[in-house]
């Protein structure tokens, strides 16, 4: 039996195409006595789980989640070890995949082809883990927050954590190149000035850390918060093509010689505006790129640009149901469907597998009654 820490939804959008999928959403305060309890409660969500494919899937067999399900009831450590507020379990017929959530929500069983993953989704933004990127004119450095804790990042040898290692030792600014010829004699030419050469190698060096944070970004998936001068923060935007650098939040002030401590206390600004704002950041992305006719509204529009990976950021309202089935591979929205899944959900684990962004936010603050919005990458 697998069990995946929360942060880690990689393996499970691997196989996404391996379902049908059962979602159990338990909470497991951590109250001993409760122990009995909570068994109860989750006997009682095995048996919702077992009617919702009967009827959404009646061609497949409950027996091998039964199975799985039986040997997490009976083990004491697993009730002993998973005492959050929250225990996601999320099931094919192959294997259990484990989350320790760190809100309690309502206990809920969603029974989807793709694994319904919103409300760890939710549980994850309401946290706010971030990365974020100190960077200097010739250097970086990274820090990361997890679960409110707030820590520097050891990056390995390879990452591009000055100009100089990057680049090499050479100095360009300032010279002076010639050459010679017999019949026009000397001839000058390549003269920068050192501000010029600077700004040369720093752009270079630019393209090499945005490169680099691009990737470090897709394995995190965690918003990129940039913390450096607003001359710094401009190049660097302008060679950026990270999807989770936040366009919204940001620290216009160099991290030069400052403390994890005095870091740290920097970022106190954007986790409140994270917190009180983020629909209204989301939706005014929705409206700039509405402008631009790279936005959607309509769920069903969104299937072909969801599977072809040319969605950016998915807009998710909290509770939102659309029933619809987004297959695979090939799109026959007019073939009859039984069971539909929830829409929704299976556009959630296609834009995260395509290297998309998702964000949730309550349904009163959706400028649509569609359940979801789109930003296009083009």
């Amino acid at each position: 039996m697998d069990t995946m820490v929360k942060n880690d939804l990689t393996q499970l959008m691997a196989q996404r195409d391996a379902g049908p999928f059962i979602a159990i959403y338990l909470n497991t305060a951590a109250v001993l006595n409760d122990l009995n309890r909570q068994r109860l409660e989750f006997k009682q969500l095995v048996n919702d789980a077992r009617t919702q494919l009967a009827q959404r899937f009646p061609s497949v067999s409950f027996q091998p989640f039964r199975e799985q399900f039986e040997r997490l009831i009976g083990d004491n450590d697993f009730w002993l070890q998973h005492t959050g507020p929250q225990t996601s379990l999320i099931a094919n017929e192959q294997q259990v995949m484990i989350f320790d959530l760190q809100y309690p929500t309502d206990n809920q069983v969603i029974v989807n082809s793709m694994p319904a993953i919103r409300p760890i989704l939710a549980d994850r933004q309401h946290e706010f883990d971030f990365d974020l990127l100190a960077l200097n004119e010739d250097s970086l450095m990274m820090y990361q927050q997890r679960q409110g804790n707030f820590t520097i990042v050891d990056l390995p040898s390879e990452a591009p954590t000055t100009l100089q290692a990057t680049l090499g030792t050479e100095k360009r600014g300032g010279d002076l190149n010639f050459n010679s010829s017999p019949v026009h004699g000397v001839n000058y030419h390549g003269h920068n000035a050192k501000a010029e050469e600077r700004e040369i190698d720093q752009k270079n060096y630019y393209q090499q850390v945005a490169q680099y944070m691009q990737d470090y970004s897709q394995t995190t998936q965690r918003p990129l918060i940039l913390m450096g001068l607003p001359h710094n923060q401009s190049l660097f935007r302008q060679i950026n093509k990270n999807p989770y650098l936040s366009e919204y939040l940001s620290i216009p002030k160099s991290p030069k010689n400052l403390s994890l401590g005095a870091i740290q206390t920097a970022t106190e600004a954007i986790q409140t505006k994270w917190h009180t704002q983020l629909a209204d950041i989301m939706l005014d992305r929705y409206d700039k790129a509405q402008s631009k006719q790279l936005a959607l509204s309509d769920p069903f529009g969104m299937i072909k640009p969801a599977l072809s990976g040319r969605i950016e950021m998915l807009i998710v309202a909290s509770s939102a149901n659309v029933a619809g089935t987004l297959p695979s591979t090939e799109v026959l929205l007019d073939d009859p469907i039984a069971q539909p899944d929830n829409l929704i959900d299976d556009l959630v684990d296609v834009v995260m597998a395509k290297n998309g962004q998702v964000r949730i936010i309550p349904a009163d603050k959706m400028p649509t009654d569609t359940g979801a919005l789109a930003l296009l990458r083009y």
